[in-house]
């Protein structure tokens, strides 16, 4: 059985999304492929498994039921720690070939369910919006508060989270990697500590929840410069709330030049940046001679499928 899942970016919402506020994420056309056949023991890659190498596999076969018996192959083109959802694709393809070898089949939703809470343990916390990207593809707005478009609602404790549908042109990115790894704990972390001791702070991050829902139709419209204005309206309320990096900073410059905007993606501090434009080669370019590592993705596309 083989299965794929796509990776994903941050639109928009990054950071506001953890006070209650929406965000927009998409998938990209970089896929990780897992094949799972019956064997009479457990390898992955050919090697005897590593519970930190394969900590999100292993534990997306106990979660889905897989047996115990299973030769494991995966390949990705998502680069790993880059803020593109490499774990949250080989989660969610691992649960959806496991389930549908064990039941001919999946359920997105259930798969999208079994996806967050692989990551939820091997993290020890985790948001359901990357998983549930790499479940449905296209384009997700993740909310608190019910809205068109409704795919499932997931819930933790006292947190609920509404996934919703986008669609989502074909339209063309550049991603940036800084090669500046960060914690996503820790500038989860400073920002709290920003947002408790200001008002300013908590200003901010209802305008970057603004900017998220204003977003959504232009997006699904292809309307790139209104785009482009809203993605650099969200990369200034990010770089106030601290997560900016001079690796960053000196990437959104450079693709500026040949993009309609840019911004961090992700977490921040280190980490990735994206750029929205028509000159992916040139944009590529400037990026890797102000120092990043260029990828060129496709939004949108399929979710989780079987091959």
């Amino acid at each position: 059985m083989i299965a794929s899942a796509p990776g994903k970016v941050i639109l928009f919402g990054e950071h506001a999304v953890v006070y209650g506020e929406p965000a927009i994420a998409a998938a990209i056309s970089l896929r990780t492929y897992v094949s799972l056949r019956r064997s009479s023991h457990l390898t992955i890659n050919g090697h005897v498994p590593e519970e930190g190498r394969h900590r999100y596999v292993l534990k997306a076969l106990e979660l889905s039921g897989a047996p115990r018996g299973l030769e494991i192959l995966t390949r990705s083109s998502i680069p790993p720690a880059s803020g593109l959802g490499s774990s949250a694709s080989v989660s969610v393809a691992t649960v959806a070939a496991s389930l549908a070898l064990r039941k001919g089949g999946f359920e997105p939703e259930e798969v999208a369910r079994l996806g967050f809470e692989v990551e939820h343990s091997v993290q020890g916390r985790a948001s359901p919006t990357d998983t549930s990207t790499a479940t449905h593809g296209h384009g997700i707005l993740v909310d608190r508060v019910e809205r068109g478009g409704l795919l499932w609602r997931i819930s933790r404790g006292d947190t609920t989270w509404y996934m919703h549908h986008i669609e989502v042109p074909d339209l063309t990115l550049v991603v940036g990697y800084s090669g500046v790894r960060s914690s996503t704990a820790e500038m989860v972390a400073k920002v709290r500590r920003f947002v408790e001791w200001s008002s300013f702070a908590r200003d901010v991050i209802r305008e970057i929840g603004r900017i998220s829902l204003e977003a959504v139709k232009p997006l699904e419209d292809g309307d790139c410069e209104k785009l482009g204005e809203l993605m650099l309206r969200n990369n200034r309320c990010l770089t106030i709330l601290g997560v900016g990096h001079p690796a960053l900073s000196r990437m959104i410059e450079a693709a500026m030049k040949h993009s309609y905007g840019a911004k961090i993606t992700g977490a921040g501090g280190g980490g990735s940046i994206i750029a929205l434009t028509d000159s992916p080669e040139e944009t590529k370019k400037a990026i890797e001679d102000a120092g990043g590592k260029a990828y060129t993705v496709k939004l949108g596309g399929e979710g989780v499928m079987l091959h």
